[in-house]
């Protein structure tokens, strides 16, 4: 509850802050600082606590297709912790989030990305809005499994990420999150106290257009973020594009 309300305080503060500074900070720097603060804070008052590894892999100012298996909602805290202060980073989220009264209104602000999964070519408009964010401004965050998965288990990827990555001649950055699915299950709103594990995978080079390239590019980053997983959680899914359109669900 405490982490809760720190949150939505925290943005109350962070939308006027954001909106002051924009006319001097158009690349948003300040923005940048505040959201680990935030989630620093956030962290703290659950109890959580981030072990990092390979986070000299992420090139200071380079932007990528930051591309994370998606166990809880501590994996956005722990990767702007991580990764921020290397590459401003946003998410792709549903767009149902942006419909949340001040959450929604601070998401829209800092530039998330919406994505419609209910419409293929809406997320295909969504993903070009995401193309045009990695090769302009900042890296973007995907989750291509599409959902928390119940069990912390890999699912199955889908190519959105890699199609994003091929068509703003980005690398892909593979991270890999433990531990956050065990701190706080699907389907539970508090987690628990204890240790979240963030391992960045050396970057892959952009994907080439061909449905070919994009699936080796997928296996490639799927074998990477699962390589630093338990044994236990390796077997969730095969490596192989799951069948709906592109789509991110926090």
């Amino acid at each position: 509850m405490l982490a809760h309300t720190w949150a939505m305080l925290f943005l109350v503060v962070l939308l006027p802050v954001g909106l002051l500074c924009f006319p001097f900070d158009p690349r948003q720097r300040m923005h940048d600082r505040l959201s680990v603060v935030w989630a620093r804070g956030a962290l703290w008052l659950v109890g959580v606590r981030i072990e990092a590894e390979g986070v000299e892999h992420a090139r200071p100012g380079e932007r990528y297709v930051i591309v994370a298996n998606h166990q809880s909602t501590l994996d956005i805290l722990a990767l702007l912790v991580v990764l921020q202060g290397r590459t401003p980073l946003r998410f792709l989220a549903k767009r149902a989030l942006f419909r949340v009264p001040v959450l929604g209104w601070g998401m829209r602000l800092y530039g998330h990305t919406p994505v419609d999964r209910r419409r293929a070519r809406g997320a295909l408009a969504d993903l070009g809005e995401a193309r045009r964010n990695v090769m302009q401004r900042w890296s973007t965050v995907f989750f291509p499994e599409g959902t928390r998965s119940a069990t912390g288990r890999l699912l199955p990827f889908r190519l959105g990420a890699f199609r994003t990555a091929s068509a703003a001649g980005a690398r892909v950055l593979p991270v890999t999150i433990d531990g956050a699915g065990a701190l706080q299950p699907k389907g539970r709103y508090a987690a628990a106290p204890g240790v979240v594990r963030v391992v960045v995978h050396p970057p892959l080079d952009p994907p080439g257009a061909s449905a070919e390239a994009l699936h080796a590019s997928m296996e490639a980053c799927r074998s990477a973020v699962v390589s630093a997983l338990p044994e236990a959680l390796q077997d969730g899914g095969e490596a192989v594009a799951r069948p709906e359109h592109p789509e991110q669900r926090r």
